[in-house]
C-alpha cells in the first residue's frame, strides 16, 4: 500500500479534488434552471390531433377557469384550471385514465385521453418543453 502511495504527486491530487469538485457542476446548473423555471408562469397547451384548442396561462391567482371540449362525434372533456394546475374532470370515455391522471404543473407533464384524442401539454413560459432542442439538456 505504501508503494502506491508513494506513487502519488501534488499535480495528482490537484487534479483528483478538480475532478470531485466538477462532479456538481450539473447539480448546480440543474438547480438554477428549477429555479428560474418556477418563477415563471407555465402554459398549458390543449390540442386535439395536433391542433392547438386553447390555452391557459397557469399562474397562481386564485381562479379557477373552465373549458369544456365537445369534438364533432359528441365526445365531451371537461378540463378546469385551478391556480397554477391543469386537470380533466370529466370525460365521455370509457377507462376515464386522463381523468384518473390528477393535476399538473410541471414543465413537460401531459395529460392524454386517447378515445376523444385529446392532449394537454405544460409548456415553459416561453412556449418552451421538456423535448425541445433549444432547452437545457440536464442528463448530458
Amino acid at each position: 500500500m505504501r508503494k502506491y502511495l508513494k506513487m502519488i504527486r501534488r499535480g495528482d491530487l490537484l487534479i483528483i479534488l478538480f475532478l470531485m469538485a466538477a462532479s456538481f457542476l450539473p447539480l448546480g446548473v440543474f438547480s438554477y434552471h428549477q429555479a428560474n423555471a418556477d418563477s415563471a408562469d407555465n402554459i398549458a397547451v390543449i390540442s386535439v390531433d395536433g391542433k392547438v384548442v386553447k390555452e391557459f396561462v397557469l399562474k397562481e391567482d386564485g381562479k379557477t377557469e373552465t373549458y369544456v371540449y365537445q369534438d364533432d362525434h359528441g365526445h365531451e372533456n371537461v378540463i378546469v384550471r385551478e391556480g397554477s394546475q391543469i386537470r380533466i374532470t370529466s370525460a365521455d370515455c370509457d377507462d376515464q385514465l386522463c381523468v384518473r391522471m390528477g393535476a399538473k404543473d410541471g414543465i413537460g407533464e401531459t395529460i392524454m385521453c386517447l378515445p376523444n384524442r385529446v392532449l394537454i401539454e405544460v409548456r415553459g413560459a416561453q412556449g418552451t418543453t421538456a423535448d425541445d432542442e433549444e432547452a437545457l439538456d440536464i442528463i448530458s
